[in-house]
């Protein structure tokens, strides 16, 4: 076991089985990959269907709680989709396959994924790198913003740059959002357009992104992609998703993979209950997801029974990375005992 301290922030631990890889099958590989395939169909669908129609029947299910200016970059240049995306599964107690988070809009933990796979040394090696490296290329200068909410991740993303460097030949930068305003370089690639908490560096990142062209964002300003309300949308907005591209058995086949997911408001009560007692009124005038809870299952690791997150992220609609957190008690992520594991397949 290692901590990979070198990772993280001062104070908190990175946890890594350096010795017994998580291991799946074959079909569990091609229900990961299907997912990748599917999620990725959503979001050309989704924008496809924003293009067509402005303001669309789902825009204030999308956008949501993000601010305006956010929101008229999400609809600028709708034909750029997001390159790289994370999905993060977990697994029912039927051993099933379920669809935890979507994120296409950061570039959280590809470092945490490469480092997990390096330190254990165990498996085939997964292909991100390889797979980034077209985009990469046409470039001289890749840099990647960390916002300030983003901070806690800087270890990190300079471990995941610096590799990405040594396999691209090409320089990589990593830069906080409070140095763009005095940034100069129109020949850069963006990796993604983080939520700026710094005017000068959000009308900084906007003009670059409006001016010099979408091209050089490898992941283009599509916050409302990476927000809760998408997954309602197989469940409450199927017509209007067909419309927009979607096939039918599409969405009936990823509605297997993501739980039965609503937007609310909604009162919870409880099944038996005396006049208001066992009410639940916090929903009252707001907009919320109300999601289906998944009983999970557990797994045996290191003599322990555990519950399980996998990290998967895409490029486009092929794999590129698979990391498991796993945890005694739930929820996984952020728990001050998780380790993680790279995840091999048994042939």
């Amino acid at each position: 076991m290692k901590n990979l301290t070198y990772l993280m922030s001062n104070g908190h631990s990175f946890m890594v089985d350096d010795q017994n890889p998580f291991v799946i099958s074959r079909i569990d590989l091609d229900h990961i990959t299907r997912v990748g395939q599917l999620v990725c169909t959503l979001f050309r669908s989704t924008m496809d269907g924003l293009k067509a129609s402005s303001p669309s029947p789902v825009s204030s299910v999308l956008f949501d709680g993000l601010s305006a200016d956010y929101q008229a970059l999400g609809i600028r240049h709708p034909q750029c989709y997001p390159v790289l995306t994370r999905i993060d599964l977990m697994v029912d107690t039927d051993g099933n396959w379920k669809i935890a988070e979507i994120d296409p809009s950061n570039k959280h933990g590809m470092g945490f994924a490469l480092a997990t796979r390096y330190e254990s040394g165990a498996g085939e090696r997964q292909k991100l790198l390889s797979l980034l490296e077209p985009h990469v290329r046409q470039n001289d200068i890749t840099t990647i913003v960390i916002g300030r909410k983003e901070s806690f991740y800087t270890r990190e993303q300079k471990y995941f740059a610096g590799k990405l460097q040594e396999h691209t030949g090409r320089t990589i930068d990593v830069m906080p959002e409070d140095l763009v305003e005095n940034w100069v370089n129109s020949d850069s690639l963006m990796l993604d357009f983080p939520i700026c908490h710094n005017p000068a560096a959000f009308k900084k990142l906007s003009r670059f992104f409006l001016g010099t062209g979408p091209g050089h964002f490898i992941n283009p300003p599509r916050h409302m992609l990476g927000g809760k309300a998408l997954m309602t949308l197989p469940y409450e907005h199927e017509e209007w998703l067909e419309s927009a591209g979607m096939g039918e058995s599409e969405i009936v086949e990823l509605r297997k993979y993501l739980p039965p997911t609503y937007l609310g408001p909604f009162i919870g009560k409880e099944v038996f209950s005396s006049g208001a007692k066992g009410v639940f009124f916090d929903a009252v005038g707001k907009k919320i997801v109300f999601q289906k809870y998944i009983p999970q299952r557990r797994f045996s690791l290191g003599g322990e029974e555990r519950f399980i997150r996998m990290a998967c992220h895409f490029v486009g609609s092929s794999l590129g990375e698979l990391t498991v957190t796993a945890t005694k008690s739930l929820p996984v992520h952020g728990g001050n005992d998780s380790i993680n594991y790279h995840v091999v397949v048994k042939e």
